[in-house]
């Protein structure tokens, strides 16, 4: 596993969803969720996925919402396990955004 050089990122970046944003070198994202249930419920999703890839956001919940900060502090930037993890986010919060 490496960083990601900027063209790495930017080629990265435009495959998730709108949710996402990169904020001094960290990949943000905020879900919104009807409610409360729906949030943890998907935090409890990702979080499985979290274990198997050895990977862990820093991410905070207030009631129907959650917020995700991602970056591979072990390497110093972004990795592709940032961008892997993101894009199960996604995935995982579609059937939530309908």
């Amino acid at each position: 596993m490496k960083v990601l050089n900027k063209i790495e990122v930017d080629n990265k970046f435009k495959l998730l969803s709108k949710n996402w944003r990169i904020k001094d070198h960290l990949l943000t994202a905020e879900f919104n969720f009807k409610t409360f249930d729906d949030a943890f419920d998907f935090m409890q999703i990702i979080s499985k996925k979290c274990k198997d890839l050895n990977h862990h956001p820093k991410w905070t919940n207030i009631y129907n919402r959650v917020d995700v900060e991602l970056f591979t502090h072990d390497l110093g930037g972004l990795s592709s396990v940032d961008f892997e993890l993101a894009t199960f986010m996604d995935l995982s919060f579609s059937p939530y955004s309908q």
